[in-house]
C-alpha cells in the first residue's frame, strides 16, 4: 500500500514556519518591552497607559533627536510607562534635577516619581553604571547649591545622642527587639529599624490617574490628643518631633481640592510595622508615605475653600487663582466632566453688586467694574458665573458647566458669627465623569 507523504510534509514545514514565525515576535516584543523600572527618583516629563507604549517611544526618540537624553520605562504597580530625562537614587538631587529641567519651556510640567521598584528586581550593568554616574552628577550640583543641607547631615552623623527618644520606656522596647525584616527594592537594601526620628520622612501626593506629582499638604495629628501637630508640605523633606503620646500613633491627613479627602496611619516609634503596604516605601535616604490621590466621583460636592471674593463684589480677591486653576487641570485632565458651580452668600438681604464688567480683571477690582443694585440670591448667582467665566476663558466649554445660586439659604453659620465669613463659599458638583 503506498501513500504520498508530500501533504505531511507540506504541513510540517507550515507548522515550522509559523513556530519561528511567533518565536521572532514573541523575542523581538520582549526586546521592545523596556526593563522594569528600578527604585528610586526619576524627572519624569510623560506617561502612558499599557496600551500606548508606542507614543512612549515616539515621545523619547521626539526628545533625543532634539539633543536632550530620554528614556521610558515600566512600573507594574501604576501600570504605566513613563517617559524620563533623568534617573538618581537620592531625592534630594532629584528635586534639583527637576527644578533646573522645568527652566525648560518644554519640560515645564516636569516632576519626580518616587519608585519602590519591583520586588526582586536588579538593574543590568548599563543601568547600573547610568544610574551611578546621574547620581555622583547630581549630588555633586546638590552640594554646590545647597550648603546647608550639607552643613545639616553633617552636623546630624557628628550628633550621636540626638537619635535618643524622650519617651525612655519606648526607646528601650525597641533597642532591645529591633526589627530583623528587610526592604527591597531595585538594588538597594535597607535596614528597618530605628523611629521616625532617625529618618528623613517624605509625604509624597500624586495623582493617581497619571502618578503625576500633586502640589498639597498634609496635616499630621496626634492620635490620642486628637491634636493637630504640623502641616507639612507634600514631596518635600519632613522632620517629625516625638509625640511623646504613649503610642507614637500619628494621623496623617491630605486635603487637596481637586482630590477626594485621604487619611493614613504610621506610628513614631515602631514605623516599619506597616512596610508591607503599598502606601509606604522605605528608600536609601528618605521614608516615603505615598498618597495617590484620587479625583472626585459623581454626586460629590465640595467647597472651594480658598476662593475669596471682595465684599459685596463678583469679583475674586488674588489668592484664589490658585484654587480655580486648580478646577481648570481637573477639567482638562478629564474631559468627561461636568459640574454645577453652587454660589452661597452671608445672609439674605439685598444690596449692592459689583460685577467685573467689561474688563477681564477675574481677581482685582479695576474701573471698568460695573455697580448696580440686586438680591443676595442674584450675587451668590453672580459670583458663581464669574468661576464659570474664567474656565471659559482657559478653554473650558460652557456646556460642560451649570450654575445654582442660593444666595442664603444655606448658610454654615449665623449671620453674626465669628465663622460667618465662611457662609460666603463656592461649591463644586460633580454632575458626570
Amino acid at each position: 500500500m503506498f501513500f504520498s507523504i508530500r501533504p505531511i510534509v507540506k504541513k510540517t514545514l507550515a507548522l515550522s514556519i509559523c513556530l519561528f514565525v511567533v518565536t521572532q515576535f514573541c523575542s523581538f516584543a520582549q526586546n521592545q518591552r523596556p526593563n522594569e523600572m528600578a527604585s528610586g527618583y526619576y524627572i519624569v516629563v510623560g506617561a502612558y497607559s499599557p496600551n500606548k507604549e508606542h507614543y512612549a517611544r515616539r515621545y523619547v526618540e521626539t526628545i533625543n533627536k532634539n539633543g536632550k537624553e530620554a528614556d521610558y520605562g515600566f512600573n507594574s504597580k501604576k501600570n504605566l510607562y513613563f517617559v524620563y530625562l533623568d534617573y538618581s537614587q537620592n531625592y534630594k538631587a532629584a528635586i534639583s534635577e527637576m527644578r533646573r529641567t522645568r527652566e525648560n519651556q518644554q519640560f515645564s510640567d516636569a516632576w519626580v516619581f518616587v519608585c519602590s521598584g519591583k520586588e526582586g528586581l536588579v538593574m543590568n550593568e548599563e543601568e547600573k553604571r547610568r544610574a551611578k554616574e546621574t547620581t555622583e552628577v547630581l549630588n555633586k550640583e546638590v552640594e554646590e547649591l545647597d550648603d546647608l543641607y550639607a552643613e545639616k547631615f553633617k552636623k546630624e552623623e557628628e550628633d550621636t545622642d540626638d537619635g535618643v527618644s524622650d519617651n525612655k520606656e519606648t526607646t528601650e522596647e525597641i533597642t532591645q527587639d529591633p526589627s530583623e525584616e528587610m526592604a527591597e527594592g531595585g538594588n538597594a537594601t535597607v535596614a528597618k529599624t530605628g523611629t521616625l526620628k532617625d529618618y528623613q520622612l517624605m509625604f509624597h501626593l500624586e495623582n493617581a490617574r497619571n502618578s503625576k506629582g500633586v502640589e498639597g499638604d498634609v496635616q499630621v495629628i496626634d492620635t490620642e490628643r486628637a491634636k493637630l501637630l504640623k502641616v507639612a508640605p507634600g514631596n518635600e523633606y519632613v522632620e517629625l518631633q516625638d509625640p511623646n503620646n504613649g503610642t507614637g500613633e500619628l494621623t496623617l491627613i491630605c486635603d487637596v481640592f481637586g482630590y477626594r479627602k485621604s487619611q493614613k496611619n504610621i506610628n513614631y516609634y515602631r514605623p516599619f510595622k506597616d512596610t508591607v503596604s503599598a502606601e509606604l516605601n522605605i528608600l536609601p535616604d528618605v521614608y516615603v508615605v505615598n498618597f495617590d490621590l484620587v479625583r472626585y466621583h459623581v454626586g460629590d460636592i465640595v467647597v472651594m475653600y480658598n476662593v475669596y471674593y471682595y465684599n459685596d463684589a463678583a469679583v475674586m480677591r488674588p489668592e484664589s487663582r490658585y484654587e480655580v486653576n486648580s478646577l481648570v487641570e481637573m477639567m482638562k485632565e478629564n474631559p468627561n466632566y461636568k459640574i454645577r458651580i453652587h454660589g452661597h452668600t452671608n445672609g439674605k438681604s439685598p444690596g449692592k453688586i459689583i460685577t467685573m464688567g467689561d474688563s477681564e480683571g477675574f481677581f482685582a477690582l479695576s474701573d471698568d467694574n460695573k455697580e448696580g443694585f440686586g438680591s443676595a440670591k442674584q450675587l451668590s448667582k453672580e459670583r458663581a458665573e464669574i468661576i464659570k467665566s474664567y474656565l471659559v476663558k482657559e478653554g473650558i466649554a460652557a456646556d460642560r458647566m451649570e450654575v445654582k445660586a442660593w444666595g442664603g439659604r444655606r448658610m454654615l453659620y449665623d449671620k453674626f458669627s465669628t465663622q460667618a465669613k465662611h457662609n460666603v463659599r463656592v461649591e463644586i458638583e460633580i454632575l458626570e465623569e
